[in-house]
């Protein structure tokens, strides 16, 4: 196992559309990094809850590693965040500013109540974040682009919203959560725990876990356990039949990684995916890797993630 050092940071961004979102953002600011070739940049969309200091040790790992093994991919790595799941969402950085839920919400809804995001808004800001990130780069960068569980639908939408991005050269889905989720075991636990008469009490309860540190401080607290399990709702009535066309246009790009036993897309999601394309490049775990791989896992999905980019 490589030691992990640590060169990412967490960053407010001001967008074109005037919100803000927040990112974790690993570079390589050492002098080398000016003789090596164009920059690739690697960018997570990750599940519900989107959670970003969760998904801080992959982002990590997945930079040393590439920069182990990789080192002239001239690698960064950005994780995005889905507005409305971390404590700091809710505070402004300053007098002047909005917080960032306020300013979605203006942007989203300027005439309504502050409510949390519904699954095609979360989506719409990834598609912002993607272009935004794009316009930071020389013409010459590489983009990978990377989704856990939800995380995953979001990429495909991505995907199938910005169909001429010929300088994205990987789509990596991790434990796909890209159809029919409402009838998998955790679907089904989930369509009762988001209801709503359910869902403002649970909100309050949160999640346990290895991660407690950010657990306590992010989901523990209402408006974000609330505005994850809003997602959740939102994800049950949506993610219905998978979108082929966008899967048979990108597949020369897509890695999909499924678990056997995984409660929200199992081997049978697996084997219906090479049914539908054979040639595609879908793996299954043999490594017992958990779908909830950023709590337990982030270095050994690292690892695997790196052999593929």
């Amino acid at each position: 196992m490589c030691q992990i050092r640590k060169n990412g940071q967490f960053e407010t961004w001001q967008l074109p559309n005037g919100a803000y979102s927040r990112v974790f953002i690993c570079r390589d600011h050492s002098t080398k990094e000016k003789a090596v070739g164009p920059k690739t940049v690697f960018i997570v969309i990750p599940g519900n809850p989107g959670v970003l200091e969760y998904y801080e040790p992959f982002a990590e790992s997945v930079f040393n590693n590439a920069h182990r093994i990789h080192p002239t991919l001239n690698l960064d790595v950005i994780a995005l965040q889905h507005v409305g799941h971390s404590r700091p969402d809710f505070a402004a950085s300053d007098k002047s500013k909005p917080s960032i839920i306020n300013s979605w919400n203006t942007f989203f809804n300027p005439s309504t109540e502050p409510r949390p995001l519904s699954l095609d808004q979360q989506i719409h800001h990834k598609l912002i974040m993607f272009d935004h990130i794009r316009s930071l780069y020389p013409k010459d960068t590489r983009f990978i682009l990377t989704g856990h569980s939800i995380g995953c639908f979001m990429t495909l939408s991505v995907l199938r919203q910005r169909p001429n991005v010929d300088n994205l050269v990987k789509v990596i889905l991790l434990f796909p959560t890209i159809k029919e989720i409402a009838n998998t075991p955790n679907g089904k636990v989930i369509q009762w725990v988001a209801t709503w008469g359910v869902r403002h009490t649970i909100a309050f309860i949160g999640m346990t876990g290895a991660a407690l540190e950010t657990t306590v401080e992010n989901l523990l607290h209402h408006q974000p356990g609330f505005h994850a399990l809003t997602l959740g709702d939102w994800e049950m009535k949506q993610v219905l039949e998978l979108d082929e066309e966008t899967v048979e246009r990108n597949h020369d790009k897509l890695v999909l990684y499924y678990g056997p036993k995984d409660k929200w897309a199992d081997e049978s999601h697996f084997k219906d995916m090479k049914n539908r394309f054979p040639d595609i490049q879908a793996i299954l775990c043999t490594d017992n890797v958990q779908h909830d791989f950023v709590i337990h896992s982030s270095e050994q999905m690292a690892r695997k993630v790196v052999q593929w980019i």
